[in-house]
């Protein structure tokens, strides 16, 4: 079944993906039923990366063209994501596909799963200091989703060591000064106060903001012409 997974991202020019066992804590981050939590073996997580252009064209925050550009990334994910979990399930195995923006506790601003995290288990990049997976090809341009199956994959993706060196590009660009040198002391709450400032300026219908992601490129550029 494996092979087959991985001829079915190779037909979509998909070349970020990986796979893990999900084990009880792995499950107790998912905010799913007892019943499919326990049809879960596994959690196969696939990204796409956004154009490096979008983000070179913003100025001081999100515009319609990243807006637009962002809503279809998470179309074609979710497309994806929906095709897996039919093969999976055409071959005998019962999976659901987890859609990849989608808020079910707006208080707590929570996803059924994060796919930050399980992107972070199957070894498809690093924790960065602006708390996105960074990438060593796309850098922090990926959009992630997530199918769970009761499919038991082997674990041969590991978890990626912190990489962003002495980079602090997306520290001093964040309008909010949400990003430390640390990613665990990311301030999330002073993040998303000043996208939903931002964005109900700029009147983007959608919590992004994208400076931190095209400082991110910056630093890899930067570095390239001085390593």
């Amino acid at each position: 079944m494996q092979e087959k997974i991985i001829k079915f991202f190779s037909a979509r020019n998909i070349k970020v993906y990986g796979w893990k066992i999900l084990n009880d804590e792995h499950k107790s981050k998912i905010s799913l039923s007892k019943n499919v939590l326990e049809k879960s073996r596994s959690v196969i997580v696939f990204g796409i990366p956004l154009s490096s252009q979008v983000f070179e064209n913003l100025v001081d925050g999100p515009d319609v063209l990243y807006l637009h550009h962002y809503r279809q990334a998470n179309y074609t994910l979710d497309r994806i994501a929906f095709d897996l979990a039919y093969l999976l399930e055409e071959n005998g195995f019962p999976s659901i596909p987890v859609p990849a923006s989608q808020i079910v506790d707006w208080k707590n601003q929570k996803a059924t799963l994060s796919h930050k995290h399980f992107a972070l288990l199957c070894g498809l990049g690093w924790h960065g200091r602006n708390n996105l997976v960074v990438n060593s090809v796309y850098r922090s341009r990926l959009r992630f989703a997530t199918v769970l199956t009761r499919f038991e994959v082997d674990d041969r993706f590991k978890i990626v060591e912190f990489g962003c060196g002495e980079c602090r590009e997306c520290v001093e660009i964040c309008p909010a000064g949400a990003i430390s040198d640390l990613p665990e002391k990311f301030d999330h709450i002073r993040c998303f106060e000043k996208i939903k400032e931002i964005t109900r300026k700029k009147n983007i219908s959608q919590y992004i903001c994208g400076l931190c992601i095209k400082a991110c490129e910056n630093g890899r550029n930067k570095s390239s012409k001085t390593g």
